[in-house]
């Protein structure tokens, strides 16, 4: 793929820039990310940012006290909360957490987008951990941003969007088709523009640009791997129902979806639960 082709084209950026405001990160994401890009970060610098925000602390608590992380003794404290975690899941964790101060409003429609989010993030974190562990962190990461630009979208013209989702629950079009015919662009691009702005690595860009393409991606091992992980996530949150007003009938079938996912029936229902409720 060429330099070019990759950032982007100036036009179309000019274009989106002019008809969408573009969110800023929350402060104490953007503090943690400009962090985490330091070799030397500490676990007392990392709490120091994280204090600021109670809600973020106490949700970082919660989960390190959770079953899946729970160890034989309470975590009391946020500095044995982010040892028992670790910084890159701490990150995820700060960056869920933050993603909701990017709505404008919270109605049935930020809803679905929400869970759709959260939903792929856990299930491409799921599926990483099994094929590719050590990219499991960034499949969460990209799973939660690969539909920040329907966020935007919505956030800009909530009207327009309504009518977006309509035509593709109800005419069965995609999204990108619906887009570009009314507002001149995607979420795609937008999304790509989004995490530009917020100065995420490049390939977390492409992830976003070409999701619909993943294919192009291929001659980048790490980058298409986790193009994979969230485009399955993309499609079991479809198939489950997880961000969508219904669930999507011939996505994959249920025996796939759990040999995929290395969960029983119950735990497919569990992890659904804990999605919508937004414990997960």
């Amino acid at each position: 793929m060429q330099k070019e082709q990759r950032r982007g084209n100036t036009d179309l950026d000019d274009l989106i820039l002019r008809t969408c405001d573009l969110p800023v990160l929350p402060a104490t994401a953007q503090k943690l990310l400009a962090m985490m890009s330091d070799p030397d970060i500490s676990v007392e610098g990392l709490k120091d940012v994280i204090m600021a925000d109670p809600g973020i602390t106490a949700k970082i608590l919660k989960i390190a006290n959770s079953a899946f992380y729970g160890g034989h003794r309470s975590i009391q404290n946020l500095s044995q909360a982010i040892m028992r975690l670790g910084f890159r899941a701490v990150e995820n964790i700060v960056m869920a957490a933050s993603m909701k101060g990017v709505y404008k409003r919270f109605g049935l429609t930020e809803k679905l987008l929400w869970e759709q989010s959260i939903g792929a993030a856990v299930i491409s974190h799921i599926i990483a951990r099994r094929s590719s562990p050590a990219y499991a962190e960034d499949a969460f990461i990209g799973g939660l941003l690969h539909d920040v630009g329907k966020v935007v979208l919505n956030n800009e013209d909530p009207d327009s969007f309504h009518v977006v989702m309509e035509r593709v629950y109800n005419e069965g079009c995609s999204f990108r088709e619906v887009e570009d015919e009314i507002f001149g662009f995607n979420h795609m691009q937008v999304g790509a523009l989004v995490v530009r702005k917020w100065s995420f690595p490049e390939s977390m860009e492409m992830l976003i640009k070409y999701f619909d393409n993943i294919e192009s991606l291929s001659t980048d091992e790490y980058l298409y791997s986790i193009a994979k992980s969230v485009v399955t996530s993309d499609r079991i949150c479809q198939k489950l129902g997880i961000g969508w007003r219904c669930q999507v009938e011939g996505v994959m079938d249920d025996d796939e979806l759990r040999e995929l996912l290395d969960m029983d029936a119950e735990e497919v229902t569990g992890l659904v639960d804990n999605v919508k409720s937004g414990v997960a």
